[in-house]
């Protein structure tokens, strides 16, 4: 049977939308169809703050198309797209969502918000990132993995670039994963005894990805977390190809999975290094432990005369780590036979280890998995959150024996989202007549913050434990500006 876009949207119909009425297609949810080799890929368009809330509607959906005759296997994700206004998120058919309920006194409290859950079947997770591109982060990046394997742990690499995927080729692995005989997940692709996933799998080299921020995020949450990474038994780290800069995919990442660290690739030029220490301020904003800095094309051996070149300065990412207290992982030399392997397939670490390039390598694991160790112990645990007030208060309390009570209205109207703070000082908004609102829900996210919904709709603040630190440290000051403010615009709490 050939499958058609006419047959998936047909067969999608069987699900019913948010509403329980309608159906996903004719409410407008399903677009984006894409059929390749007997796969299917579609998104499903869901308000921003009920796409965790509708992952078995994903699910579903992506059974129901698996099942039709003729189709290999099909990859649903879900385009969240960003609530507009101030007056909460709308269904599909135009009309608000119903705000999220509130506990009545007597219930029981809300959950605890924890660091986010990891990766089943993974210890550790370390990105390797970069502030721009072609610096060699995916070849350092695959051969750091491989150096993890070579040291006697189990490893991987998860290629995090879904617009331009490189570990397929740095592999040399070609071909699509198989689903898992017992149907939960996919088997992980694997070379040189890794265990791989990438987009680059999914899709051929040559297709272009044009996709919408949420619907990236999407993708990248299914190759977490529906591969079968253990396979084999749980693996001790798996290493995080990341796209170079700091966009949706970084902070994504940072978000949603407990990251063990961030390693930073660099070359020497202050160019490079610049745009290095923008990745290395954004992982530390959202508290993942950077590990360290390798600097890439260190230095070039001439192979006539043996002379070593610094082709790109010198000592500049060893400088840089110095001034900013950070380790100095080491150098990686810029050398032929390491470009002329990864573009071969045939990644230096796994096919010549005993060349003083792979040597580097398994050394530079063995340092990056030493911080990895080190930064477990160094990690400010989440602090206990606890709704009292019938939800109007929320008490933080940190290990250290710190502990605040802060009121729902004052988390309100000092919201740290750019609804409320907007880009800029000037831009900031006052937030009026919250005197009664209430917290609906508390939502962890990532090592650093969470996520509150209020009663009003507004749940597009991310509070980090040093923004909830402050709050409750500056409580008197701060409440005592809002109210001057109140009475300099002739506005009431309500």
């Amino acid at each position: 049977m050939t499958v058609s876009k006419t047959l998936v949207l047909d067969t999608l119909r069987r699900v019913k939308g948010p509403d329980l009425t309608d159906n996903i297609v004719d409410l407008g949810l399903v677009s984006e169809v894409l059929i390749k080799d007997a796969r299917v890929y579609f998104s499903i368009t869901v308000p921003a703050e009920k796409a965790q809330e509708l992952e078995p509607l994903r699910r579903a959906a992506q059974k129901v198309v698996e099942e039709i005759d003729g189709v290999a296997g099909a990859t649903a994700v879900l385009t969240a797209e960003a609530p507009r206004g101030t007056a909460g998120a709308q269904s599909p058919n135009g009309s608000p969502t119903a705000p999220a309920p509130v506990a009545r006194n007597g219930a029981a409290p809300a959950p605890q918000p924890k660091a986010a859950a990891g990766v089943p079947g993974v210890k550790h997770l370390v990105a390797v990132a970069s502030g721009k591109g072609g610096v060699g982060k995916s070849t350092t990046a695959v051969n750091l993995a491989l150096g993890f394997l070579a040291n006697g742990l189990k490893a991987g690499v998860l290629d995090a670039d879904i617009y331009g995927p490189s570990q397929p080729r740095l592999l040399g692995l070609s071909g699509q994963p198989q689903p898992m005989p017992n149907g939960n997940g996919l088997r992980p692709m694997e070379g040189y005894g890794l265990k791989a996933m990438s987009m680059g799998f999914l899709i051929d080299e040559g297709t272009p990805v044009v996709w919408r921020g949420p619907m990236l995020v999407s993708a990248l949450n299914q190759m977490l977390r529906d591969v079968a990474w253990n396979i084999d038994g749980d693996l001790d780290v798996l290493v995080i190809d990341m796209p170079p800069g700091t966009g949706d995919v970084q902070l994504s990442m940072a978000q949603q999975v407990p990251l063990s660290g961030a390693v930073i690739v660099s070359t020497p030029q202050d160019l490079a290094l610049i745009d290095a220490r923008k990745g290395l301020n954004m992982f530390r904003k959202v508290d993942v432990p950077v590990l360290g800095i390798i600097e890439n094309m260190s230095y070039f051996i001439c192979t006539k005369c043996g002379e070593r070149h610094e082709i790109f300065g010198h000592g500049g990412a060893a400088n840089e780590a110095e001034k900013l207290g950070l380790p100095f992982l080491g150098g990686i030399p810029l050398d032929i036979e390491i470009r002329e392997r990864s573009d071969a397939g045939q990644p230096i670490t796994a096919t010549e280890p005993d060349s003083i390039h792979a040597q580097t390598y398994r050394d530079l694991a063995a340092r990056v998995w030493g911080e990895v160790e080190a930064a477990q112990g160094k990690r400010t645990p989440p602090p206990k959150l606890t709704l009292t007030g019938d939800n109007t208060m929320l008490n933080v309390s940190f290990d250290d024996g710190r502990t605040y009570d802060l009121p729902a209205e004052m988390l309100r109207v000092m919201s740290p989202s750019a609804e409320v703070q907007g880009h800029s000082p000037d831009q900031r908004v006052t937030v009026s007549g919250k005197r009664n609102v209430k917290i609906s829900k508390l939502e962890p996210t990532g090592n650093y913050a969470t996520k509150i919904f209020f009663d009003d709709g507004h749940s597009t603040g991310l509070f980090a434990w040093t923004y909830l630190d402050t709050l409750g440290r500056e409580k008197g000051e701060r409440w005592a500006a809002y109210e001057a403010e109140l009475a300099a615009k002739g506005m009431s709490r309500g």
